[in-house]
């Protein structure tokens, strides 16, 4: 009864916690460079005084925002992909074709979390240049993004082959 209980009510609600939790750093990261953008320019172009940390740190935070957007790509499975051989493909040969192609992410993901480790690391002997922050904590998030990859993949590989190949031929641009 635990058991069941803790793979119905448990699991789906920590997945749309992590899920909203990774929304929400996405707008709140990308509303952060953006007023900080408006920020540099202002203070370099009207006042004539430019913040020095200000375009590093945008640049930095654009490394996370762009495993956050990965990640949630990943989730949405909205990546770009080619069709048109596939799609003339037997239904049986694109599932084993989608299932390659999920085994192919989970490796190379697999291996962007170790090297991503050793990157961190690396990370903890160096710092930013114009203020004090340590490079691990920009380095963690390819770790991290591409753990919660490994998991949406694992997933949709189970799903490819429970509820056969996602169909992928164009759909008028209303594909959710």
């Amino acid at each position: 009864m635990r058991q069941n209980y803790f793979l119905v009510k448990l699991v789906p609600g920590v997945k749309r916690g992590a899920e909203t939790a990774i929304d929400w750093m996405s707008v709140f990261l990308l509303t952060g460079i953006f007023v900080l953008g408006i920020a540099q320019v202002f203070w370099r172009w009207i006042l004539r005084n430019p913040i020095v940390w200000s375009e590093e740190l945008i640049q930095l935070t654009y490394v996370w925002i762009c495993y956050l957007g990965w990640t949630i790509a990943e989730r949405k499975d909205s990546h770009i992909r080619i069709t048109a051989v596939s799609n003339t493909l037997p239904r049986g040969a694109q599932k084993y074709l989608q299932a390659f192609n999920h085994i192919l992410c989970i490796v190379f993901s697999v291996l962007m979390v170790y090297f991503g480790i050793k990157l961190v690391g690396a990370g903890l002997k160096r710092t930013a240049v114009s203020f004090p922050l340590n490079y691990a904590v920009v380095y963690v998030m390819g770790p991290i993004c591409n753990g919660i990859i490994i998991l949406y993949e694992l997933a949709g590989l189970v799903e490819c082959f429970t509820k056969g190949p996602r169909d992928y031929r164009e759909k008028g641009g209303d594909e959710e």
